[in-house]
């Protein structure tokens, strides 16, 4: 439990150090890319990282207010979408400040974020029971269970 408190409190200030960091480790000339393509497609997939978090905090702030599952928007197909949404906005920064340590920190970090991921479930079968763990069948943790293999 002291482990748990201790990823859930550091996990989010730790990633944002670390990606801050990590923008300093090349030898650019510039502080972002100076490829415009790679600048647009960052700059598109921020735009989808923000969008996917606006609609998950919607449908999560529903779902609280009812004092239910959120399982309608976003939720319906990925089970973490705002965490989903922290990496697809972290990527496309990556890209627009196109530091590759940065990408390296995402990497390292996903394993914190699955342990902060079956934590919160745990705590959601506490409130919810079998609803939750049939919710769990249906979806996936951070992609759609139609486009993961198997």
């Amino acid at each position: 439990m002291i482990l748990t408190n201790v990823i859930h409190q550091i996990l989010r200030p730790l990633l944002g150090i670390c990606l801050f960091l990590s923008q300093f480790t090349g030898n650019r000339t510039t502080f972002f890319s100076e490829n415009y393509y790679i600048l647009a497609a960052g700059t598109l997939v921020v735009i989808a990282g923000i969008l996917l978090w606006i609609t998950a905090s919607i449908n999560l702030q529903k779902a609280i207010k009812e004092k239910k599952i959120a399982i309608s928007g976003t939720y319906k197909y990925i089970r973490h979408p705002i965490y989903v949404s922290i990496y697809i906005l972290s990527a496309g920064l990556g890209l627009i400040f196109f530091a590759w340590l940065w990408f390296v920190v995402l990497i390292a970090f996903l394993p914190l974020w699955y342990l902060e991921c079956r934590n919160e479930e745990k705590e959601m079968i506490i409130l919810f029971g079998q609803e939750y763990i049939d919710y769990q069948k249906r979806t996936g943790m951070w992609l759609p269970k139609k486009l993961r293999a198997g």
